[in-house]
């Protein structure tokens, strides 16, 4: 997918600092829970093999099982469809001067937050428990001083990097803009 998807309409001279995903575990995480919860009947067939045999060879059962069995597949095949679009369509951009915040919440709900760089007041990281700490991953807060206060990149990978160069391309905007208004001013 380019990136004209998820930014329709660049401003003039901006650029794409940053384009950042929940970590790569993190779908892992979903699609293995998924694949297990696929798995379940074969374990109940291995469990109870004697009633898999009763349930097969009545007149009624076999159908059923046929029936109850695809619709119990394209459900599984939904929810990983659904965990892959989730997290494959939550983005985090930071630009040379904004910074959106699109969240997808199910497959036909999406939520899009846009700030100015500039408004960018505290930039924090967290990473808390022993996998986020291995795998380097993490949470980020952007504290701004506009309407939605606070933007938060959720599991994004190397947090503290991510945090620092938001931080960093903040002041350097703010510094920017402080510049162009003395020369507008002069």
């Amino acid at each position: 997918m380019s990136l004209h998807a998820y930014l329709p309409h660049l401003l003039p001279g901006e650029k794409v600092i940053l384009l950042l995903r929940r970590h790569w575990f993190i779908l892992a995480r979903r699609l293995a829970f998924w694949a297990l919860v696929g798995l379940a009947p074969f374990v109940l067939a291995l469990v109870f093999p004697q009633g898999t045999r009763d349930v097969l060879s009545h007149p009624l059962g076999y159908p059923l099982v046929v029936a109850g069995g695809s619709l119990f597949v394209l459900a599984i095949w939904l929810f990983l469809l659904n965990s892959f679009v989730d997290y494959h369509l939550d983005v985090w951009v930071v630009t040379t001067s904004r910074i959106l915040n699109i969240e997808q919440h199910q497959l036909f709900a999406r939520t899009v937050a846009e700030q100015e760089l500039s408004r960018v007041q505290d930039v924090t990281s967290e990473s808390h428990g022993m996998l986020p700490t291995l795998l380097d991953y993490g949470e980020v807060h952007v504290q701004t001083a506009a309407e939605q206060a606070r933007f938060v990149f959720e599991q994004v990978p190397h947090p503290t990097a991510t945090a620092q160069k938001v931080a960093s391309l903040a002041e350097m905007r703010r510094r920017y803009e402080r510049v162009r208004d003395e020369l507008d001013k002069g």
